[in-house]
C-alpha cells in the first residue's frame, strides 16, 4: 500500500480535486463522513472541475460505512441493531439463562451488546480466544461468553442468518464490486486494525492498487503498524510561524460568560464582514462554529438563549427529547403499571396508577393529542380525594355519585348545562382508558405497529417538532415490526414476565433511543451555507480547511473517549493489540490540530472553574506552551450583560430601559376589606373556624386561593387512610344494625363485624394497594375487632336505660336560625355519631389516633382538642343536657368529658372569633411562636410576620 504523505495544516479539498481531475478509475473511502460530505459537495458545486471533468467521470467517492457495505456480500440475512438483541435471548438455553443470572429479554440487552462489541473485536484484531490471559474473576464470564458464541453461531447456521461482524471475512469479498475500480485510496485513515490490513493485501493480490492519503508528516505515522504514532504532537514553532495563523485562546468563568463572548466575537466578524462589502462588494469569510462538550442536550439548552435565525445549532440529539417519545413513554407508564383482575362472573378488571395519570395529564401535548383538555378538572378532583389506583367501572360510579349530589345542589335549568359538560369530559376520559385496555391487550408488533403509525399520522401536526423526526420514527417502527419476520417459533415466549404489551411498547421505545435526529451531516453542510452562524458538534468536524474556526468550551478532559472496557482491563487491551482509549484520542487531537493548523483565524474558549475543578484541555496547555500564545480572560462587564438580555429578550420593547430599584419593605399592617367581609356569607364548619381563630391572615389567605391543584402524588401512603377504615368500620357496624340498637335488641355478632370490615377495607382497593391492605389485615384485622367488641359492649350498657333512642351517623347538622350568632354567618359540623334519646343528645368522635400513653394514661392535650371538637357541634343543639364522648378506637375504650368550665369552647368564644374576624381592622397574624401553629408555618413567607410587625414589642 502506497501511504502519500501532506503534512498537518495541508488543504484536503486541493489534494483531492487533483486526484479527481486525473479521472481515473479510483474509489475514494472516506474514514471520516463529515468530510465526505463537505467535499462530495464542494466537489458538485465547482463549476470549473464540473467542466474540465465532463458528464463521464470514472473516479466514485463513499464514506467507510457505505463501502464495507458494499465490499462484504452474503446470501444469508444480516442482522443487525436490536434484532441482535432478539437473536441473542433467542440463542440462549436454561442453562445459559441461568449462568447469565437473567430471566426475561430486558434482563440482557446491555449483556447482548458488550458481547456482540467484544467478540466483532476479537475477530477484527485476529486474537485468539484460547491464548487469552485472564484474571480468575474473568475466567467464568468470559468461558460462557463463549458457549453463548457457539449457540449464537448455531441459530445463525440454522436460520440462514449472519451477523454484521461475521460478514466482515475475505472470503465474502465482492469481486463484481472491486472489479469496477483499478485504485482503491484511503483518506485519512490513520488507523488500520489487523483484518482491515488482511483486506488491504487481498485487494492488491487482486491486482488494485491501495494508496491511503494521509495530512501527516512521515515522522507521525507507524508504517509497520499502520496506525498514527504514539509521538504524535503539534509541529515545531517555526512551522507554525510560517504558516501565519491568528490564534485567540479565551479563559471565561462560566458557560454563560463564554456564551456572551461569542456573541461578542461575532459581532465584531458581522462589522469587519460589512466593512468589506462596502469596499470591495464581498461579504467577509463567514465563521465555522464548534462545541466540544460531550453533552449535546445541555448544550441545546444552552444555545436556546440566542436568536436562533442568527445563530442555530446543530447538535445530535436523539428521538427521546421528542414529543412523540414523551407522549408513548408516558402511555407505556401507564400500561406497564397496570394491574389485571379476573373476576368470577364479571369482565376483567383493569386498575391504573392516579401516579401515572397525573403525569399523563401534566402533559399538554398527550391531552392534546387524546383530547382531554376538558376532563382535566375531574382527574384533579379525583386526585384530590386520595386515590391511588383507578379503573373505568370507578370512574362511571364516582361520576354518578357526583351527578347525584350536583343535582342536589343546582337549580334544574343549571344542573342541564353541568351534566352536559360533565358527561363530555368524563366521556373523554372513560374512551382513553378504553384505548387503553385495547392497547394492553396486543400481543404482537403488527397490532402495535398499526396503532403507532395511527398515533403518528392522526396527529402530526400536533406531534411535528423536526423535520427528521418523522423520517426516524418510521425507520424505527419499520425495523421493530419486521422482527416477526424472524422465523422463530413463538417468537415472545418467555421474553418477557408478563404485560407483553407494555414490554412491546418498551421495545419500541428502545429503538426509538438510538435514533438521533438534527445531525444529518448532508443535510447539515447545506445548512451551513444558508444560517450566517451555525454551532456543530465537535465530533462531526471535518479535516477539510476551515479559514476561520471558533471551537467552544475546550475544558477538562476534552476530547472525551467513550472505550467499551467490558471485560478486559486498559492494560490487558494494550496488551492483546485492542485499541485503547490513547488509541483513540490521538484521532482526535488530529483531527483538531488539522482544523487549528489548516485556518486562518483560530477563536478557542474554555471555562475554567476551580470550585468543580475544571481547568484548560490538554490541547489548550499545548497550545500556550509550544507556541507562546497567551490567554485572553473573558471578563463579561455588567453592561455587555445587560446589553445582552436587552437585544436577546427584549428586542421589541418601545419604552425606555430603566434601571429600578427594589426598595424597603412598605408595612400594610394587611388591611381588611370589612365591607366585603360583612357581605359574604360564612358558614363554618370546625377547622375553618379554628384557623379562622388561630391565624386570620392565613384563613384568608386560604379563601383567596381556592382549591388548589394536587401538585404530586406520592406513592406513599397518607397514614390517615387507617383512621378512615376504622372510621368507616365504625359507622357500618351501626348503620346495618341502626334498628337493633335503637331498640335495644343488638347482640354482638364477631362474625358479622369481620364480614362488614372486611368489606370496608376491601372498598379501600382504589386507595390502598392490594398487598398493603393485605398486611393491614394480618396485622391489625383481629386487633380491630377485639376493639370493637369493646366498644359495643360500653355502648349497649350506656343505652340500656335510655328511652325514644334515635341514631344519626356522620350526619350534618346545623343551628336552628342562622341569625342566632351574626348576619350571613351559620356554623356547621359532622359528628361521627349522633345518639339522641327522650332527654337526652351523646355525640361521639372516633380517635384512631394515639391518644393514650402507656404510663401516663390520656393525653390532655389531644382529648381536650377532640372534646372542643364536639364542642363546636354542641352549640348546633337545642338541648342542653349533652354527653361528649370521645372513642379510643384502638382501646375500645369511651374517653368521658373531665374538663373544667374554663377548657371548654362556648357560644362566647365562637361569637368573639367571628366578631374579630369581621370588625377589626388588620389581618391578625397569631401566634408564630406557636410550635403547634402549622398552619401559620403554611403561609409565613407570604405573611411576613416579623417585617409587618417589627415596629411593635413582641
Amino acid at each position: 500500500m502506497k501511504i502519500t504523505y501532506k503534512g498537518i495544516g495541508s488543504d484536503l479539498k486541493n489534494i483531492l480535486f487533483e486526484e479527481f481531475e486525473k479521472n481515473e478509475k479510483t474509489l475514494f473511502v472516506f474514514e471520516n463522513s463529515a468530510s465526505f460530505f463537505e467535499i462530495k459537495r464542494e466537489f458538485l458545486q465547482n463549476e470549473e472541475i464540473q467542466q474540465k471533468l465532463g458528464i463521464f467521470q470514472n473516479f466514485k467517492m463513499m464514506n467507510s460505512y457505505d463501502f464495507y457495505e458494499n465490499v462484504f456480500i452474503t446470501d444469508k440475512i444480516v442482522v443487525k441493531e436490536e434484532k441482535q438483541v432478539v437473536l441473542f435471548y433467542n440463542s440462549l438455553d436454561e442453562k445459559l439463562k441461568k449462568r447469565l443470572e437473567v430471566s426475561s429479554y430486558y434482563d440482557i440487552i446491555d449483556i447482548a451488546y458488550n458481547y456482540y462489541n467484544l467478540f466483532a473485536e476479537l475477530q477484527e484484531h485476529k486474537i485468539d480466544l484460547e491464548n487469552i490471559e485472564l484474571e480468575n474473576w474473568q475466567k467464568n464470564l468470559f468461558e460462557t461468553l463463549k458457549m453463548v458464541d457457539e449457540k449464537v453461531k448455531e441459530t445463525c447456521q440454522m436460520k440462514g442468518l449472519i451477523l454484521p461482524y461475521m460478514l466482515r471475512n475475505v472470503e465474502n469479498i465482492s469481486d463484481n464490486f472491486l472489479g469496477k475500480y483499478k485504485k482503491i485510496c484511503f483518506v485519512n485513515k490513520v488507523r488500520f486494525s489487523p483484518f482491515e490490513k488482511e483486506i488491504v493485501k487481498n485487494f492488491e493480490e487482486k491486482g488494485i492498487i491501495v494508496e491511503n492519503i494521509l495530512q501527516l508528516s512521515e515522522n507521525d505515522f507507524d508504517t509497520k503498524e499502520l496506525k498514527i504514532n504514539e509521538s504524535f504532537s503539534l509541529p515545531a514553532k517555526e512551522i507554525f510561524d510560517a504558516k501565519d495563523i491568528n490564534i485567540e485562546i479565551h479563559e471565561f468563568s462560566s458557560k454563560f460568560g463564554e456564551l456572551l463572548g461569542l456573541v461578542r466575537k461575532l459581532e465584531e466578524v458581522e462589522k469587519e464582514s460589512k466593512k468589506a462589502s462596502k469596499k470591495n462588494g464581498a461579504l467577509g469569510e463567514n465563521y465555522r462554529i464548534f462545541d466540544a462538550q460531550e453533552n449535546a442536550e445541555e448544550a441545546k439548552n444552552d444555545y436556546h438563549l440566542l436568536k436562533q435565525k442568527k445563530i442555530s445549532s446543530n447538535l445530535e440529539i436523539t428521538m427521546k427529547d421528542t414529543k412523540i417519545y414523551k407522549i408513548l413513554n408516558l402511555i407505556y407508564n401507564l400500561l406497564d403499571n397496570m394491574k389485571e383482575i379476573n373476576r368470577k362472573d364479571k369482565e376483567k378488571l383493569f386498575l391504573f396508577r392516579v401516579k401515572d395519570f397525573y403525569d399523563a395529564y401534566k402533559s399538554n401535548d398527550l391531552l392534546n393529542i387524546f383530547d382531554l383538555k376538558d376532563s382535566y378538572y375531574i382527574f384533579q378532583n379525583l386526585a384530590s380525594k386520595d386515590y391511588k389506583y383507578i379503573s373505568r367501572e370507578e370512574l362511571e360510579r364516582i361520576n354518578q355519585e357526583d351527578l347525584k349530589k350536583l343535582e342536589k345542589e343546582n337549580q334544574k335549568e343549571k344542573f342541564k348545562d353541568i351534566y352536559k359538560k360533565r358527561m363530555a369530559a368524563i366521556g373523554k376520559i372513560i374512551n382513553f382508558v378504553e384505548e387503553l385496555e385495547k392497547v394492553y391487550e396486543y400481543t404482537t408488533l403488527k397490532e402495535y405497529g398499526d396503532y403507532l403509525e395511527k398515533i403518528y399520522l392522526n396527529n402530526e401536526e400536533k406531534v411535528k417538532q423536526d423535520k427528521n423526526v418523522k423520517d426516524k420514527y418510521f425507520e424505527a417502527l419499520s425495523e421493530m415490526v419486521v422482527l416477526e419476520d424472524f422465523s422463530f417459533d413463538n417468537l415472545w415466549d418467555k421474553f418477557f414476565n408478563e404485560n407483553i404489551s407494555a414490554n412491546l411498547l418498551k421495545l419500541f421505545l428502545k429503538y426509538l433511543d438510538k435514533k438521533s435526529i438534527g445531525l444529518n451531516l448532508e443535510e447539515t453542510t447545506e445548512e451551513d451555507l444558508e444560517n450566517r452562524f451555525s454551532i456543530n458538534s465537535f465530533q462531526n468536524i471535518s479535516e477539510n480547511t476551515k479559514e476561520n474556526i471558533i471551537i467552544l468550551n475546550l475544558q477538562d478532559s476534552f476530547p472525551k473517549i467513550k472505550m467499551n472496557n467490558f471485560l478486559f482491563s486498559k492494560i490487558q487491551r494494550a496488551k492483546m493489540g485492542l485499541p485503547t482509549s490513547d488509541d483513540k484520542k490521538l484521532i482526535e487531537m488530529f483531527k483538531i490540530y488539522q482544523n487549528i493548523l489548516s485556518a486562518k483565524n483560530v477563536y478557542l474558549a474554555y471555562v475554567k472553574d476551580l470550585e468543580k475543578n475544571i481547568d484548560s484541555a490538554s490541547v489548550i496547555e499545548e497550545l500556550k506552551l509550544k507556541y507562546g500564545i497567551e490567554v485572553i480572560e473573558g471578563e463579561i462587564s455588567e453592561a455587555e450583560e445587560l446589553y445582552f438580555v436587552k437585544k436577546y429578550f427584549l428586542k421589541d420593547r418601545k419604552e425606555k430601559w430603566d434601571k429600578k430599584e427594589i426598595g424597603e419593605f412598605i408595612q400594610s399592617k394587611l388591611e381588611k376589606d370589612l365591607g366585603k367581609i360583612n357581605a359574604e356569607k360564612l358558614s363554618l364548619g370546625y377547622y375553618s373556624f379554628e384557623k379562622m381563630r388561630d391565624f386570620e391572615y392565613g384563613y384568608y389567605l386560604e379563601k383567596l386561593i381556592g382549591e388548589q391543584e394536587v401538585e404530586k402524588i406520592e406513592d406513599e401512603l397518607n397514614v390517615k387512610i387507617f383512621g378512615t377504615i376504622i372510621h368507616a368500620f365504625y359507622e357500618n357496624v351501626v348503620m346495618k344494625n341502626k334498628a337493633d340498637l335503637e331498640n335495644k335488641t343488638f347482640e354482638i355478632d364477631r362474625n358479622q363485624l369481620a364480614e362488614i370490615l372486611e368489606n370496608v377495607i376491601n372498598s379501600f382497593e382504589y386507595k390502598v394497594p392490594k398487598e398493603y391492605l393485605e398486611f393491614y389485615k394480618k396485622v391489625s384485622f383481629e386487633e380491630i375487632l377485639n376493639s370493637a367488641e369493646k366498644y359495643f359492649e360500653k355502648l349497649i350498657k350506656k343505652l340500656e336505660t335510655e328511652k325514644n333512642i334515635q341514631i344519626y351517623f356522620e350526619e350534618r347538622i346545623k343551628l336552628s336560625s342562622e341569625k342566632e350568632l351574626f348576619e350571613n354567618v351559620s356554623i356547621n359540623g359532622v359528628t361521627d355519631l349522633h345518639i339522641k334519646t327522650s332527654d337526652k343528645n351523646y355525640l361521639f368522635d372516633y380517635k384512631s389516633g394515639k391518644l393514650r400513653d402507656e404510663k401516663k394514661g390520656y393525653k390532655t392535650d389531644k382529648v381536650y382538642k377532640a372534646m372542643e371538637q364536639l364542642d363546636y357541634y354542641s352549640l348546633m343543639l337545642e338541648n342542653d343536657n349533652i354527653e361528649k364522648i370521645i372513642v379510643d378506637t384502638w382501646e375500645g375504650a369511651l374517653v368521658s368529658d373531665e374538663r373544667t368550665e374554663d377548657k371548654k369552647l362556648t357560644k362566647e368564644n365562637i361569637e368573639e372569633v367571628i366578631s374579630r374576624y369581621r370588625n377589626s381592622e388588620f389581618y391578625d397574624l397569631g401566634n408564630f411562636k406557636d410550635s403547634k401553629n402549622y398552619f401559620y408555618k403554611e403561609y409565613a413567607n407570604i405573611c411576613r410576620r416579623e417585617d409587618e410587625l417589627s415596629d411593635e414589642d413582641e
